[in-house]
């Protein structure tokens, strides 16, 4: 009998597997093959480069570029939006005597949906076609046209020039990740349209533009001015780069990253902070001999702190790239912890503080200071330093033993005599007992 009720029971659990598997297993072969509607297929990829995070830095508040936030409600980025279309009228009106028209703006981009599609990391499918070419043109010619009267080339009411809180809140809009559009883009719609020619690039239009926001040497374009990154906000921070190098692939984790102690501990350690000449803010130096950390001078304010966060969350997300501005928000994250680090920092001239408190300047990298670093460029200035501090740790308990006060100096190695003393004493005793 109970074999039977066994094999009963053994039947019904097969049956029940055998029900739950014909009406599951279709379901999650499905699911399985379907294309997620969020996450791009070609996320993760080289192409993907224009990111979507949970980051209010890197969403704009004035105007809209791309697909992230196009048609949203604001009503500062739909009054702006009528201002987009007036530019692109007025750029025609000026190509129109060159035999350019909207026609050619539109079947430049046409090619190129697939290309743009993919350099979003989520699905832009909500766009058609036609919608997603129409976004591109208007979008792209006012970003080319704001970069032409910046350096200077055409003069235009419906781009704000002065030095107004919409031109910064642009300036700033500009520049954050999620207000992007792919730089290919940018640059065919530059090259269509410039006529007659301006004898110059859209880099060189690009890298003036950045000469207004970053302080650096006046020559410092023409080095730069071959680079292409994958959008503008990716350009800005490669002519940040020395050299303009980025690696080709994911980058490696590295397992012995230091951590700098805070600018007040580093100074009682005998460090000395000084202002460095660089061509970019990046170049931080450690001269070992002279105990001398060199930092180029920093302007703190609102727009450098948009685009310091809008850099770091670009290279959390972009994995082909080096981590240079992580690296550099982490070890000033770690330099200024306090508001007297900052207040030591901006004495020595390595700081300029532009309407920001000590208060507001220790907490200025502190969001971005907690993430890890791979294969970080600073790692072996950081390194430097440490091992600097060490040898002046060593030397100053030394030179603290040599100089402190007589009484305490010979009553410790009277201490150690009377010790050493009674040690012998004991090994005497011991050996007149227990004789070998």
């Amino acid at each position: 009998m109970d074999n039977n009720q066994g094999v009963h029971q053994t039947t019904a659990d097969q049956h029940v597997i055998e029900v739950i598997e014909q009406t599951l297993l279709p379901s999650m072969l499905i699911d399985m093959e379907a294309v997620p509607e969020l996450l791009k297929e070609s996320a993760g990829e080289s192409s993907c480069c224009i990111f979507n995070v949970p980051q209010e830095a890197c969403r704009p508040l004035v105007i809209s570029i791309g697909p992230y936030h196009h048609g949203e409600p604001q009503l500062q980025l739909q009054m702006l939006e009528v201002h987009k279309w007036r530019c692109l009228r007025a750029l025609l009106g000026r190509l129109q005597p060159h035999g350019i028209h909207l026609k050619d703006l539109i079947n430049v981009m046409a090619p190129k949906e697939k290309m743009i599609r993919q350099c979003y990391s989520e699905s832009t499918d909500n766009f058609s076609g036609s919608d997603l070419v129409k976004m591109m043109v208007l979008d792209g010619c006012y970003v080319v046209e704001f970069l032409r009267q910046i350096a200077g080339y055409v003069q235009s009411d419906d781009i704000p020039s002065n030095n107004s809180y919409m031109y910064i809140s642009l300036v700033r809009d500009l520049l954050r990740l999620e207000n992007q559009v792919p730089y290919f883009v940018l640059e065919d719609l530059f090259e269509t349209t410039n006529v007659p020619k301006e004898m110059t690039s859209l880099t060189i239009l690009a890298l003036k533009f950045f000469d207004g926001i970053v302080e650096r040497p006046v020559r410092f374009s023409v080095r730069y001015s071959n680079f292409r990154g994958m959008h503008l906000l990716d350009l800005l921070r490669l002519s940040l780069i020395t050299g303009g190098q980025q690696n080709i692939g994911p980058a490696e984790k590295s397992s012995s990253y230091e951590l700098i102690s805070s600018a007040s501990k580093l100074n009682q350690a005998g460090i000395a902070f000084a202002r460095g000449e660089a061509s970019t803010f990046l170049e931080i130096t450690f001269d070992s001999k002279a105990g001398i950390l060199q930092i180029p001078k920093l302007r703190i304010n609102d727009t450098l702190q948009c685009i310091l966060h809008n850099m770091v969350a670009f290279e959390r997300c972009f994995l082909y790239c080096d981590k240079h501005f992580t690296a550099y928000a982490m070890f000033m994250g770690s330099l200024i912890d306090t508001a007297n680090d900052a207040q030591l920092l901006c004495d020595h001239g390595v700081m300029w503080n532009d309407g920001v408190s000590k208060k507001g300047i220790a907490s200025f990298f502190r969001d971005d200071a907690i993430w890890d670093v791979s294969e970080s460029y600073l790692e072996s200035e950081i390194a430097r330093v440490n091992s600097y501090v060490r040898r002046q740790q060593i030397r100053v308990f030394f030179t603290q033993l040599i100089y402190t006060p007589c009484r305490y100096t010979w009553s410790t190695i009277a201490a150690v005599l009377m010790l050493t003393g009674a040690i012998q004493t004991v090994y005497t005793v011991l050996q007149y007992y227990h004789p070998r």
